[in-house]
């Protein structure tokens, strides 16, 4: 279920013989003046001073940032890596426990070898996104429709093409096409299933980590694995898979009759339901506008809340009834497919 962690160390020794990059203060090319440095590690009892330090491999980031509220402390240690780039070689499946406990394993031999003394099992998780590969029925921008109208709640919406990011400053859920993703970093993609959708939780900070899956270090996410996995699915869920469809109303329907037949076999106001979702089909387009006008014309708020969730069901209905993109599926059907796969 994971993919990149970074993790903070709380306790390290760096010896002599580490290798580590140190990067220089700053030059100002105008003046000439030299930027500040700081304290990064002990070395026989003297500070080994400089802006921060680097060791980055293929598999495993390492950095020293100053503390530069506590210019004289030890600097703040962080170690970024793929959890199942680290294990097998490839991060086109998240890594399961065995995985994980072996790509920790790799990661402290990797800081032991670099010169860092620590007990990887009480690093702090300052970040940690839990993700999961789905074999879809259709290409990736089949789902575009779809993807395109999902709203996250507290989130902004970003739309790149291939990828589909919703979330702030704290975490971010994301739905990308794998192997485009994969293709893009020159990563071969022989042998990998033709349509694949990747779905990410990312908690980017560490307090958000604490909140969402209530562990703070290494060892306690150990213990919680398998609630990693459920807060993934609740969360996704909720940001984005929140609203149900009735089957029966996402089936292919070519005209009038076979849309009001599926209304008449999906709820005993039939026609009313069927008559706002083809209104909301037609007034798609000014949907914003129709909300902005409900706002200003209802006469409290509770009561515009109320009229536009109506709109939005009306707007989700009749884009259930609604085939869309080259494989003539309805906008319900492609709902559906990813609500159950993401939510797997």
């Amino acid at each position: 279920m994971l993919d990149t962690l970074r993790l903070t160390l709380e306790d390290f020794e760096v010896e002599d013989h580490a290798e580590l990059e140190l990067q220089a203060p700053t030059t100002n090319a105008g003046t000439g003046a030299i930027g500040p440095d700081y304290s990064l590690w002990l070395r026989n009892g003297r500070a080994v001073r400089g802006a921060g330090a680097f060791h980055n491999s293929e598999r495993v980031n390492i950095s020293f940032k100053p503390r530069r509220e506590a210019p004289t402390a030890q600097a703040l240690c962080t170690v970024q890596f793929s959890v199942p780039k680290v294990a097998s070689g490839s991060n086109y499946h998240a890594a399961d426990h065995k995985g994980t406990v072996e790509a920790l394993e790799a990661v402290q031999k990797h800081l032991d070898a670099v010169g860092i003394r620590c007990n990887l099992q009480r690093a702090s998780v300052g970040r940690l996104d839990a993700a999961q590969t789905c074999t879809m029925r259709e290409p990736f921008a089949g789902y575009a429709p779809v993807l395109s109208r999902l709203q996250g709640k507290r989130a902004q919406r970003r739309d790149y093409g291939s990828t589909y990011l919703w979330g702030n400053t704290q975490w971010e859920t994301c739905l990308y096409d794998k192997r485009e993703e994969m293709r893009r970093a020159k990563i071969s993609v022989a042998g990998l299933p033709a349509n694949s959708l990747r779905a990410e939780l990312r908690a980017l900070k560490a307090q958000k980590v604490r909140s969402l899956f209530g562990f703070r270090t290494v060892a306690e996410m150990l213990d919680g694995l398998d609630h990693v996995r459920a807060v993934y699915r609740s969360h996704l869920e909720a940001q984005l898979f929140r609203h149900e469809l009735d089957p029966d109303r996402s089936l292919s329907r070519a005209d009038l009759v076979e849309q009001l037949t599926a209304a008449r076999d999906g709820s005993h106001r039939w026609f009313t339901a069927w008559l706002t979702a083809w209104a909301m089909d037609q007034l798609a387009p000014d949907a914003d506008a129709l909300k902005d006008a409900v706002r200003l014309v209802a006469p409290d708020r509770q009561t515009a809340n109320r009229i536009i969730r109506q709109v939005e069901q009306g707007e989700r209905d009749g884009m259930a009834l609604k085939k869309v993109g080259p494989s003539s599926r309805t906008w319900g059907e492609l709902y559906e497919e990813l609500r159950e796969k993401v939510l797997a």
